[in-house]
């Protein structure tokens, strides 16, 4: 089975992150999308809903898409959420599965001082990234490109939505 895999605070997952899913799913033909709300992000804020409220948001943007599911794996967890630890779980429930880790450029830019495990993570699973505005690929060195899907921009609407400018404006009441 093929399986893509989408780790997001989910504060609140929103289209461009289901967007993504979809475009990965189609172009890899993958069989499954697994959404994974972070319990605590580790290079991020604390997310201001709480982890039962974004996994109903998630549940509620996923719907009733065929292949599609929710996975609390990381809300159960003590402390912070790292990737490393969650594929690591996954490799475990899903020995002879294909896993594929959905990001943005931001993540795979930031990855080697951000994320436990550096471009090292990148030896676990196969990472499928999105272009993201400010966040060039050109940073990353090309033996690491090298080892990850580049997808194409999303619709350009889409990809200039993020969570951090939802929750902005719910707090401006827009």
């Amino acid at each position: 089975m093929r399986i893509g895999i989408l780790g997001s605070a989910c504060d609140p997952l929103h289209k461009a992150h289901i967007k993504m899913a979809e475009v990965v799913q189609k172009a890899l033909k993958l069989d499954k999308i697994i959404i994974i709300p972070k319990k605590i992000p580790p290079h991020k804020a604390s997310p201001s809903a709480s982890g039962s409220m974004r996994f109903k948001m998630a549940k509620l943007a996923v719907g009733n898409r065929i292949g599609w599911s929710v996975s609390g794996m990381e809300l159960k967890r003590k402390g912070k959420s790292f990737t490393r630890d969650t594929i690591r779980d996954l490799k475990k429930n899903y020995p002879n599965d294909k896993l594929f880790w959905i990001v943005g450029s931001d993540a795979i830019v930031s990855m080697p001082w951000k994320w436990k495990g550096g471009w090292g993570i990148l030896n676990l699973c196969k990472f499928v990234v999105f272009p993201r505005p400010g966040y060039s690929l050109k940073k990353v060195p090309k033996n690491i490109l090298k080892k990850v899907i580049v997808m194409r921009p999303i619709d350009k609407n889409l990809k200039e939505i993020s969570s951090t400018m939802i929750r902005d404006m719910l707090s401006k009441k827009k």
